[in-house]
């Protein structure tokens, strides 16, 4: 893990997906724990590694990349249901 000077401003991808510009102003924790984690000046925590992203088209990068995860998710339980509808209509066509 690279040393951090703050304060630094970084990318947050939102639960809604909006991009968000953050300042980051310490290190989460005291005496090395929790180094993984930064504190912002509005005083919410931020993990390094999984939700701040260096530039905006990184954040818009990870975004586009977990709609992909949800859209195969999604995809896969479609398939899912699918199955299971045609068994339940040839359960009935032999009824």
């Amino acid at each position: 893990m690279s040393e951090r000077t703050y304060p630094y401003k970084a990318w947050v991808l939102m639960p809604s997906f909006k991009i968000v510009e953050v300042e980051l102003v310490e290190c989460y924790g005291s005496w090395g724990r929790y180094m993984e984690w930064d504190k912002a000046s509005s005083g919410k925590s931020y993990n390094v590694d999984r939700d701040l992203y260096p530039t905006k088209a990184a954040a818009i990068a990870a975004g586009r990349k977990k709609i992909d995860e949800q859209q195969a998710d999604i995809a896969k339980r479609l398939e899912r249901i699918n199955k299971r509808i045609a068994a339940l209509d040839k359960a009935e066509r032999t009824a």
